[in-house]
């Protein structure tokens, strides 16, 4: 008792939440909250309501004023009142309460349901046995629940109301007369317990105003102290904290708006909210306005019978002042705020530090009404923006945004398990199903908890049957939230936003523009609009569209004529295209037709007049076009007259349509048809940007292009039977890539190509039978624009080209140049050379100082000279199969301090992938000390290579001394003691300073730890041998069980997929991570590891480091084990001995 007097309130708070905490799990059957807040359609990234628990349950009440009326009522209880409301806290009133003997179920109810119980101790207290059963309920769920008890002793003396002693005693003596004992005791106990709890002793104030005021500030204090679940309850939700956090700049007393900006969906409330519960304890006064859109639209044309709450106002001005209103009255939380004036917000809070997130603005009215200038706000304010208006964010000048991204896969599957399964990873057998639905809602975190939310409870059977319906209609809810973002669209944006639904998706954006040119859509200032409204994106040059907001689109069309698809601007849905195309129903209606011909279950037989009614197609896109789907016995009569794009692959045509027209002809592709030759004639072709037929091998000519004066493309390649380009395409002025490659049959290029004043790119890759360029080509005027010009496989190509030194790459791999003229030095734009494969070249050539790659592979030359020193910006060198090449000066390369990918072999030797630094030389002795820029390390079948001088000091190097048999010991302890990101070496044994080992392919590990990183990082070492009685089934393996990461080891041009992993000389091995924790599997992490086969009969060491999320793991729990699960996919290989350390986590124990 005498410690509690002594210590401070804080102290005490502090004390009885970590007890609270340290206690829930066994007070989880003493509370009786069931209700749950829902979120907004908006709040995707919620927790679900089976992870509540009791340190994080909502409270409907935040104090509970336990006191005598008659003592304090119209005092101090009114004064303490009124400061509580300054403060933002609401007290429970009992006003209308009736009091007599005992207490009724509601004030009971109340009572639990409060956060703090505030007991104000007066002289007649103890006289009324309401307020003494009162305390006993406080005092009660103060030991059950966590409930923080506050005391005030207001002009009684603590020692009094302890011992019931004094006056205080004598009221409580009067009342207890005809009680029982029980009853007698249960009041005394209550009462020396809250006696003990050091609170404010009216004597020791001179002025009652100042006491007041601390304990209202400490009520404030204690309600902001509650700690957070935010973290624990939101899967990926700390780093968008951070992020957020580190543009807020908290620390700074200036004043600062930030916006926060994403897709309807995508979780920007959510994150709002968790940041605001988070910070909010930092200002005097915050506020939340939520949804700002709805209460200020000024009405709503709900084509989709959409109910939206709709407040409607009159006049700009009048709306402004009630958004400043309720911004007001949120910040002092008081519902009878007058606003008469719209300088209302910035006189009212010039003086304040004020916390204020405006949620789901849309209008830039809404900002200045509420938060027009910083200076609106006392210093260290911070005001939020949330919204889908990139335009909106950069009109108000603020310039500190966060960008909401979707997660990543492996988050987004774990949202949608937190509300299809209520924890983060699938029941057992849903798993293939649960991604299914994860990629269904696109990864967006409103559609992950929609669809998981809707599938909760139902058996496997009944997700199966769930999952064509959904793959072609939204749900209710998330149809709701993304119509509001396309019905505030104008007309000619939501034209555009249905032809990038329907039929664009995807596609390139200068390419849609194109298409789209000289139309009515406007659509440069379109796209600006959609994407400002982050209803597409445009990275890298594509339009990409959520698939939700794409199925949105394709609803929205479909609706317009439900059961007469004909009548519909565009069709996209294979059988409603097939029902079409059989009954020749075509209208004008029709704008675009994208058929997925693959889709097709039976062929499709076209009729010869399918188009002609179909007067207005504009767009016709047969996509996964397969060989055998279409049939048209009778060709076609015509196409329309107004198609913009026409892409058909495999088109089965033989005779091109009679009636045609390509004035409005924007692109042609039309790869492996059977055309002879297109259209007869000249044709208008002014809009022509694109043509692409290669692989049309029966082709032997193509149309007159003299009119293609826009013409930017023509790809030809592997048209086998071209014989010639025609003399027209001279008139093709702004041509920018001519791609002949794979015409075999061509013998000479048409000077007339030298009148192509912008080419860029020019391939004749592979052209067998080309013997010489254009005269005029070398070095002509016109060709300035040449960047690229690919000549590699042409075998019969013996001169080299002298071209324009604005050349960037060029590529005569295979050709039979035979030397490389000293001008090339000049070219002070060539990047990259490739002349692998010259079996003629002989001396290495001269090429400029500027080159960055440079490939002389299985060429004659017999000597690197040492001017190749000099290269400073050589990055990539390669020359893999040089037999003449006698001498490999190791000192002389390690000297080529920029290189990055270093190859160079000599030998038959099959080199299989494509390494950083690759070094493979049976006679190499000795390895000398290498650039520490180098990432990667490939000294595999160096046989003889038995020492290495100096060391690696990149800790990402990733080194390879496969089948190097003969390496001494200290090599051998250097590669393995190394940092490095991968090794791969000869031994028998798992390193000695791994501290965790195991027989076999299984270790596990036990965390002492109560609270873990976010991240643990290992290091493991696996010794591979040569098992031949491994019976091994990849029938049974289950490739989705290590999806998570893919670790090639060598720098392999593309990521290796299933069909890959039993390629020759590759061996798979995976990870995985599991934890057991309070008697349950958590899934952790797993990954994919891509390494070169050993040779047979010779054990290796494979080393790695890796690294995995612990979220689950940081509880204060009881210990946690790990268990690391490894595996060789391959018929011959398996894992001996396997050994871990834990990086920067030293106190675990692991079991041998």
């Amino acid at each position: 008792m005498a410690i509690a007097e002594v210590i401070g309130f804080f102290t005490l708070v502090c004390v009885i939440w970590y007890w609270v905490y340290k206690k829930h799990k066994n007070l989880q059957l003493k509370i009786c909250r069931s209700s749950i807040e829902s979120s907004s359609s908006s709040s995707s990234l919620s927790s679900p309501p089976s992870l509540s628990s009791p340190i994080s349950r909502t409270w409907t009440h935040q104090v509970f004023p336990s006191f005598r009326g008659e003592d304090v009522r119209k005092g101090f209880l009114s004064h303490i009142q009124k400061e509580f409301k300054s403060k933002g806290i609401v007290p429970f009133i009992d006003d209308e309460m009736k009091r007599g003997e005992s207490i009724g179920p509601g004030l009971f109810q109340a009572i639990r349901e409060s956060k703090i119980a505030i007991v104000l101790l007066s002289k007649n207290y103890a006289s009324s046995s309401w307020c003494l059963n009162e305390l006993v309920e406080i005092m009660n769920c103060r030991e059950e629940i966590g409930q923080t008890v506050m005391t005030v002793f207001y002009q009684v003396d603590p020692s009094d109301v302890r011992k019931q002693t004094g006056d205080f005693g004598k009221a409580f003596k009067k009342t207890c007369v005809g009680k029982t004992q029980e009853v007698k005791q249960r009041w005394s106990r209550a009462l020396m317990d809250v006696a003990n709890i050091l609170g404010q002793d009216s004597r020791k104030w001179d002025k009652e105003a100042d006491m007041i005021v601390k304990v209202a500030k400490d009520v404030s204090d204690v309600l902001s102290y509650t700690p957070s679940r935010d973290f624990d309850d939101y899967v990926g939700i700390r780093p968008h904290i951070t992020r957020i956090n580190s543009l807020l700049c908290l620390e700074s007393t200036d004043v600062r708006m930030v916006g926060m900006l994403g897709p309807p969906g995508i979780g920007k409330t959510t994150i709002a909210r968790v940041l605001y519960d988070q910070i909010s304890e930092k200002f005097q006064f915050s506020a939340f306005i939520e949804n700002i859109r709805l209460s200020y639209w000024k009405g709503w044309h709900d084509e989709g019978n959409l109910d939206f709450p709709v407040e409607i106002m009159t006049g700009d001005r009048q709306r402004k002042l009630n958004l400043q209103r309720r911004l007001l009255s949120e910040l002092f939380n008081q519902k009878d705020i007058q606003v008469r004036h719209l300088g209302a917000v910035q006189e009212r809070l010039r003086d304040h530090k004020v916390l204020v997130i405006l949620d789901g603005v849309d209008q830039l009215e809404q900002l200045t009404a509420l938060a027009k200038e910083t200076h609106w706000f006392g210093h260290g304010s911070r005001i939020i923006i949330t919204t889908q208006d990139q335009r909106l964010l950069r009109a108000h000048e603020i310039n500190h945004v966060y960008k909401v991204d979707l997660p990543a896969t492996d988050e987004a599957l774990q949202i949608f398990c937190l509300y299809a399964f209520g924890q983060k990873f699938p029941y057992d057998g849903f798993k293939k199903l649960a991604r299914e639905f994860t990629a269904l809602a696109g990864e967006l975190p409103l559609g992950l908890r929609v669809l998981g939310s809707y599938l909760r409870g139902m058996s496997l059977e009944e997700w199966k049957n769930a999952l064509p319906r959904l793959r072609t209609s939204l749900d209710g809810e998330i149809e709701k939230t993304l119509r509001f973002a396309y019905n505030v669209l104008s007309d000619k944006d939501k034209s555009l936003f249905l032809h990038i639904a329907c039929l664009f998706n995807g596609c390139q954006v200068n390419h849609v523009k194109q298409w789209l040119a000289n139309s009515s859509l406007d659509v440069n200032h379109g796209f600006e609009v959609l994407s400002n409204k982050s209803l597409i994106s445009t990275d890298m040059g594509l339009v990409r569209m959520h698939s939700l907001l794409q199925q949105l689109g394709v609803d929205i069309v479909r609706k317009q004529s439900i059961g007469e698809p004909e009548k519909r601007q565009f069709l996209v849905d294979v059988n409603e295209i097939s029902d079409v195309i059989t009954d020749n129903t075509g209208t004008g209606t029709i704008l675009g037709i994208m058929l997925h011909v693959s889709k097709i279950e039976d062929v499709l037989v076209i009729e010869e007049t399918v188009f002609d009614r179909m007067t207005n197609l504009q767009f016709l896109i047969f996509d996964e076009c397969l060989r055998d789907k279409l049939n048209l016995p009778l060709g076609l009569n015509c196409l329309p007259r107004k198609i913009r794009l026409l892409r058909w692959d495999y088109c089965p045509l033989s005779v091109w349509p009679s009636k045609f027209s390509a004035k409005f002809l924007v692109e042609l592709i039309m790869r492996a048809n059977k055309f002879e030759k297109l259209w007869e004639g000249i044709q208008p072709l002014k809009n022509l940007k694109r043509m692409e037929l290669g692989d049309a091998r029966n082709l032997k000519e193509i149309p007159d292009l003299s009119n293609a004066t826009n013409l930017e493309s023509l790809l030809l390649s592997f048209c086998t039977s071209l014989l010639e380009i025609p003399s027209s395409i001279r008139g093709t002025t702004n041509l920018k890539e001519l791609d002949l490659g794979g015409c075999a049959s061509l013998v000479k290029l048409s000077s007339c190509i030298c009148n192509a004043t912008s080419l860029e790119e020019l391939n004749l890759s592979a052209c067998s039978n080309l013997v010489e360029l254009p005269c005029a080509l070398p070095g002509d005027s016109n060709m300035r624009s040449l960047s690229k010009l690919l000549l590699n496989g042409s075998s019969r190509l013996k001169t080299f080209p002298e071209i324009s030194t604005n050349i960037q790459e060029l590529n005569l791999s295979g050709t039979a140049i035979e030397e490389v003229p000293s001008s090339i030095r000049l070219w002070s734009r060539l990047d990259k050379l490739d002349m692998s494969r010259c079996k003629n070249l002989k001396m290495f050539p001269p090429v400029p100082d500027g080159i960055s790659v440079l490939n002389l592979s299985e060429t004659e030359i017999e000597d690197i000279p040492p001017w190749v020193e000099n290269l400073s910006q050589l990055r990539h060198f390669v020359m893999i199969r040089c037999k003449k090449l006698d001498n490999i000066s190791l000192s002389r390369i390690s000297k080529m301090e920029g290189v990055h990918c270093l190859q160079i072999t000599r030998g038959d030797e099959d080199v299989s992938g494509d390494s950083i630094v690759n070094i493979r030389c049976h006679k190499l002795v000795s390895l000398p000390q290498l650039s520490d820029c180098l990432s990667s390390l490939d000294a595999e079948n160096c046989v003889s290579l038995e020492t290495i001088d100096g060391s690696f000091h990149n800790p990402d190097i990733r080194l390879n001394f496969l089948n190097c048999n003969n390496l001494n010991q200290e090599a051998r302890e250097l590669i393995q003691k190394s940092v490095c990101k991968h090794a791969l070496l000869p031994s028998g044994e798992v390193p000695a300073y791994f501290i965790h080992r195991a027989i076999g392919d299984s270790v596990t590990i036990h965390l002492k730890e109560r609270h873990l990183p976010l991240y643990l990082i290992f290091k493991a070492s696996l010794v591979l041998f040569n098992d031949d009685e491994i019976n091994y089934d990849y029938e049974d393996d289950d490739d989705d069980d290590y999806d998570e990461e893919v670790i090639v080891y060598g720098d392999y041009d593309s990521y290796p997929h299933s069909d890959d992993y039993t390629k020759q000389e590759t061996m798979r091995l995976s990870c995985r991570v599991e934890g057991k924790q309070n008697g349950l599997t958590i899934q952790y992490g797993s990954s994919v590891h891509l390494l070169p086969t050993p040779h047979r009969y010779t054990e290796h060491v494979y080393i790695f480091e890796a690294s995995f999320s612990l979220g689950e793991c940081n509880s204060p729990e009881a210990e946690s084990e790990l268990v690391f699960d490894f595996k060789v996919h391959d018929y011959f290989w398996a894992i001996k001995e396997c050994g871990l350390q834990l990086l920067e986590l030293p106190h675990a124990h692991g079991d041998d």
